[in-house]
């Protein structure tokens, strides 16, 4: 998966290319309500039957230590949407300060029915825009959330991702006003269709770490993951 959502990033960045975000010498803006809609509802269908958020990582799994990132990160409302087995999930971050959200058509509606449902939930919110964080990237690095918090409280756009290379990664920063867009993707669609029609929103932030790409999706890619978190730690 991650893979030929790198060639087709790829290919997007040369058709539409957007800004990059400098922060160099800039003082934050007063610092506005963001929430992060964290994923984990999918059936880790690469993994023969074992949930791959459930796995160890860390001192823990590999969901709560992506949801430790984006809390040490300063996000205080952090939803969590989940789907396939819904209670180990929930039983996996019980003692995390996280809103749950189900998405019942998580095994059609594939990630863009999971987005929807966290932003729905966030409608009712004061919330002025929110992380998209996938659940199994858990090397995701908290100061990259606090990089593009910042790019959107100093104005440099409104649809902001990281990127390393010519490569698009995660998190993606959705301001508000583009919510109603994200819903109104038909069923089967993807979030990059939001990015690709409206190239003005959007800005990037070139970062030097892959780790915005980097999943766990496959065993191989778990078992990288493991080995760059004890470099890394």
């Amino acid at each position: 998966m991650q893979d030929e959502d790198a060639t087709r990033n790829t290919q997007d960045a040369k058709r539409n290319p957007t800004p990059f975000v400098s922060l160099q010498g800039t003082e934050a803006a007063q610092p506005r309500p963001i929430a992060a809609i964290v994923l984990a509802a999918g059936t880790s269908s690469r993994h023969g039957g074992t949930n791959k958020l459930l796995l160890p990582f860390r001192d823990g799994t590999v969901i709560r230590s992506t949801v430790q990132v984006v809390r040490n990160a300063g996000i205080a409302h952090v939803v969590v949407v989940t789907g396939h087995e819904r209670q180990r999930i929930e039983a996996a971050l019980a003692t995390l300060p996280v809103t749950f959200v189900h998405n019942p058509r998580y095994r059609e509606g594939e990630m863009l029915s999971s987005i929807k449902a966290g932003l729905t939930h966030l409608q009712a919110t004061d919330a002025e825009a929110a992380f998209i964080v996938p659940g199994d990237q858990p090397l995701l690095p908290a100061w990259l959330l606090r990089r593009i918090r910042q790019a959107f409280e100093q104005g440099c756009g409104e649809i902001i991702a990281p990127k390393f290379g010519d490569v698009r990664g995660h998190p993606v920063l959705i301001a508000r006003r583009w919510w109603p867009a994200a819903l109104a993707l038909p069923d089967g669609a993807q979030m990059r269709m939001l990015l690709r029609a409206n190239p003005q929103a959007v800005a990037h932030i070139l970062v030097n770490t892959d780790a915005v790409l980097l999943d766990v999706d496959t065993p191989e890619a778990y078992q990288r993951a493991l080995e760059r978190s004890g470099i890394e730690n």
